[in-house]
């Protein structure tokens, strides 16, 4: 408690240090607290980010845009916290299924960028998500947009990468990986939420804010 008193001090202190469009993300997600504070010094940043020995354990370990080894890291007019949620689902994807732990949101993010893959005005390009992919030893490939169809993928092993519409999770567009299915609902990792990413989602929530979605195999 008294760390988020003073995350919040700080940044009412120093609130013209901040980037608008971030205080506005972080009154829409209060998880950011802690990335938005440390803005203004690039508090917890990494030159070369790593996996942590917990996460090269998990097979769909959920990473963070925002995370702030990578987060303050630049991408296209912004940083990866604010705009790398593409780069940062297919990071997880080369993650699960091929276990390479050099590929970060950080990395991914700087091959997005030099190859052409972020767009001025818009962001990543759905490109990445089958052309870039395949640099990373992946083939990823469009599905239609049928629950029968992500469940069939799903039990092959194979991870599927939306891009979102206006919701749920973004007012723009955003990024999820869906990495598996129960009784309930689908299994996602949410690159920009930890409590979005600790439930499931029915077919019939996701599948009215998905715009478009490929599935991954190694």
């Amino acid at each position: 408690m008294a760390k988020t008193s003073r995350d919040i001090r700080k940044i009412l202190d120093r609130a013209e240090e901040y980037p608008p469009e971030m205080l506005a993300a972080l009154a829409n997600n209060p998880e950011m607290l802690e990335f938005v504070s440390g803005y203004p010094d690039q508090s917890g940043a990494e030159s070369d980010p790593q996996l942590t020995a917990a996460e090269r354990k998990e097979q769909y370990p959920l990473f963070l845009q925002w995370d702030q080894r990578w987060g303050y890291l630049p991408y296209g007019n912004s940083n990866i916290g604010m705009s790398g949620c593409g780069p940062t689902c297919l990071s997880m994807a080369v993650h699960a299924l091929t276990g390479d732990d050099s590929v970060t949101p950080a990395s991914m993010a700087q091959f997005s960028e030099e190859q052409g893959y972020y767009v001025e005005g818009t962001g990543t390009s759905w490109t990445l998500m089958t052309d870039g992919a395949a640099a990373f030893g992946l083939t990823g490939t469009e599905l239609s947009l049928d629950e029968g169809i992500m469940k069939r993928e799903l039990d092959a092993g194979h991870p599927i990468i939306c891009a979102m519409g206006p919701g749920d999770f973004t007012t723009a567009g955003h990024f999820i990986l869906i990495c598996g299915y129960t009784d309930d609902g689908f299994q996602i990792n949410d690159p920009n939420c930890k409590a979005r990413s600790g439930r499931v989602w029915s077919y019939e929530d996701l599948s009215r804010q998905i715009r478009n979605l490929w599935s991954y195999q190694a």
